[in-house]
Formats: structure tokens, C-alpha cells, sequence
């Protein structure tokens, strides 16, 4: 189901607004879009054509009736031209509910009640009289006298006329094809030729088109997996830099062997207080 609204602009704030499908609740907010900033506008009378509605419900005809009301607070109104019947019932049950739509059986009606002085129908052109046809003068001949050797008379032509049986510069003798014209047997088989040729250029671009589209989104997919990889090589490389500074530490923390114990003059000091140099003094004695 579609709704078609055209705009034609008749007066200074005259607008006619031809609706062309179904109006109903799946269609009403098409309609709203054109009718809702009416009231902010310069726009007084709406005129709607609706010989070309052929459904209306009760959601169409709130919003006519909407716009109706908005038009009537600026001192205008919305009028209904050329419904059909249904339409027509419809707006006759629903003046009892709300402010009734006035509705017009043709257009010049509908207009005389806006703003418009005019409205004219162009009705069909207006014959020219023709002259009847006159015979002219005929010479006769007498019956029986062969005709076909008397000279007949030289004609006069116009300025730039040609003679009879000659061409004028240009154009062709009759019976001739033009030399800059193509015949038209040979015209047909050259536009198929171009289409088919047209057609092919244009699925040869789809193909291409698709092909590109396939190779981006390949590449695309290939950027996101080198990304994805390229975090995790920072992460691992962070980890083993933690690794590293850990064991440096443990290394560092850890105690250090004992040095090598070189013996001093009192390193031979037993536990009953003799020094080493004693001892020897003793044992020089004995």
C-alpha cells in the first residue's frame, strides 16, 4: 500500500494537495509530513484532490481532520474535492464527532471557497473554419487529341524551390537515403549491438565490483588478526621483562660465598689462653 501527495500552490495561501493510492494508518504519517507544518506557514486553505484516493480510513481522516482544526484557529480550512463515495460516507458519519469537513463534487467548487477569484477549466480549443475546397480551372481537351507530345507550360518556381525531379542542395532526390543518414535496417542492429555491448561493460563493472569488495573485506579480516597478534607479542614481551627484572633481583638478594681464612699471629690461641709463640718458648726449653 503507497500514498503519492503532490503540492501545487494555486494562491497566495491556497495550497491543493493531490493524494494518489491508500491512506490509512500505514500511510498517515506520509501525509502528516506534508500537512503538520502548514499551520506554521503562510498557508490558510487546503485543498485536497482526492479523485485519485481510492481507500481512506478512519486514521486518514483524523488527519485531515487535525489539519482541518489547525487551519480553522489561522481563518481558513481544509476542504475535500472530487471524493469518491466511500470517502464521502465516511466524512458524513464523522460529522457528528468532530468538526465536519466540507466536501465539494469538483474542483472550481472547492476553490471558491478559498482565496482564489478565478479558477478557470480550459475547455477544448475552439475550431477554425476552414474554406471549402474549390475546384480550379481546367483546361479540356478535345476527345480523341493525344496530349503526351504538347509542350506543357514552364512553371515558376519559388526562391529556393528546386525544380520537379532535382534536389536542392543538401537533401536527397526522392526515392534517395540521405548520404549523412543511416538507413534504418542498418540503425537497428547497431543500437542491439551497443546495448548488449552496454550490458556487458556493466556486469563485467559488478563483477569487478564484488571481486574488490571480497579482496577489502579479506584485507580487512588480515588487520585484525595482525593487530590481534601484535598485542599479544607486547604482552609477552612485557611478561618476560617482569620475568627478567624478578630474577635479577633474586640474584642480587642472594648472600655471598665466605672469603678464605688466612691464619693470623693469634690464630694459634687454644681455648686454655697460650699463644702460639709461648708454646714455642716451651718447647725451646725442653
Amino acid at each position: 500500500m503507497q500514498l503519492s501527495v503532490r503540492l501545487v500552490p494555486v494562491g497566495e495561501t491556497t495550497l491543493v494537495v493531490a493524494l494518489t493510492g491508500e491512506l490509512d494508518s500505514t500511510t498517515r504519517p506520509v501525509l502528516a509530513a506534508f500537512l503538520e507544518p502548514l499551520p506554521q506557514s503562510r498557508v490558510k486553505y487546503v485543498v485536497i484532490a482526492a479523485a485519485d484516493l481510492w481507500f481512506c480510513d478512519l486514521d486518514g481522516l483524523e488527519q485531515l481532520a487535525l489539519t482541518h482544526s489547525a487551519m480553522r484557529r489561522k481563518g481558513g480550512g481544509l476542504v475535500v474535492a472530487e471524493a469518491r463515495p466511500s470517502l464521502l460516507r465516511l466524512i458524513s458519519l464523522m460529522a457528528g464527532q468532530a468538526e465536519p469537513i466540507p466536501a465539494y463534487p469538483s474542483m472550481p467548487e472547492a476553490l471558491a471557497q478559498t482565496d482564489v477569484d478565478v479558477y478557470e477549466v480550459s475547455g477544448p480549443p475552439t475550431p477554425v473554419p476552414r474554406h471549402m475546397p474549390v475546384l480550379r480551372n481546367v483546361r479540356t481537351t478535345p476527345l480523341g487529341e493525344d496530349t503526351r507530345d504538347r509542350p506543357r507550360p514552364a512553371r515558376h518556381h519559388r526562391p529556393g524551390e528546386a525544380p520537379p525531379g532535382e534536389a536542392r542542395p543538401g537533401e536527397a532526390r526522392p526515392g534517395e537515403t540521405p548520404p549523412d543518414e543511416t538507413p534504418p535496417d542498418e540503425t537497428l542492429p547497431a543500437l542491439s549491438l551497443a546495448v548488449s555491448r552496454s550490458r556487458g561493460l556493466r556486469e563485467q563493472a559488478l563483477r569487478q565490483r564484488s571481486t574488490l569488495t571480497r579482496q577489502l573485506l579479506r584485507t580487512t579480516q588480515s588487520r585484525t588478526l595482525l593487530l590481534s597478534a601484535r598485542e599479544r607479542c607486547f604482552a609477552s614481551l612485557e611478561v618476560l621483562r617482569t620475568s627478567r627484572v624478578s630474577i635479577r633481583s633474586a640474584i642480587d638478594g642472594q648472600a655471598a660465598p665466605p672469603a678464605p681464612h688466612v691464619p693470623g699471629p693469634h690464630d694459634g690461641a687454644h681455648e686454655d689462653g697460650v699463644s702460639g709463640q709461648e708454646r714455642r718458648h716451651v718447647d725451646d726449653r725442653r
